[in-house]
């Protein structure tokens, strides 16, 4: 009998001291674990855009499978057809010159825009007079005869020279603030 008890006491304490043991492996805050399995820390890492010899293509960058759209994507139906976009797009906030809306408005300008049109739509910005091709000037007679779906349209996809800033300023209803705040600019210059 206490050759049994005796068995089962050392394999309580040696569970205990496995625990005690294996518990230890934690190392704490801001040190490194012992780590028993480690497959899945152990991988190769590789940049975006480097370059993989196993890969068909050679490259690490892979394309999304056909037909698949991103969580919370909404394409864009206009693609580069200005006309198309003047006659379909109808500013849903023509109306909102709210203070909220216009100091929003106003800092997406003054940082994407102001820098080639001028802080007031003159097209005199700080990079124009090193510009090849000047930007328009905002407050001109053809701009303000631009409807507010083509100026919208400029700005999410952009036109001629000046490419889209649509990563800039992300929301669709920012870049139609900022159609209003060109509307005030407009407006100042009368």
């Amino acid at each position: 009998m206490t050759n049994k008890i005796s068995k089962t006491t050392f394999g309580i304490l040696s569970v205990i001291a496995l625990s005690l043991v294996l518990g230890a492996c934690g190392a704490g805050k801001n040190k490194t674990n012992v780590e028993i399995f480690q497959g899945m820390f152990d991988q190769e890492a590789m940049k975006f855009q480097d370059w993989d010899p196993d890969s068909k293509d050679s490259f690490t960058m892979r394309v999304p499978p056909e037909n698949t759209v991103p969580r919370g994507f909404k394409p864009y139906k206009y693609g580069l057809d200005f006309m198309a976009a003047e006659k379909g797009l109808i500013n849903p906030i023509k109306k909102d010159f709210s203070a909220k809306t216009m100091e929003r408005a106003k800092e997406h300008y003054q940082v994407y825009c102001g820098l080639c049109h001028g802080q007031d739509g003159k097209g005199d910005g700080q990079i124009a007079q090193h510009m090849i091709l000047k930007p328009p000037a905002l407050i001109s007679d053809k701009a303000k005869a631009f409807n507010d779906g083509r100026i919208f349209h400029i700005i999410t996809k952009g036109q001629g020279i000046m490419g889209s800033y649509s990563r800039q300023i992300i929301k669709e209803t920012d870049r139609w603030a900022v159609v209003n705040y060109i509307r005030t600019l407009q407006r100042k210059a009368n």
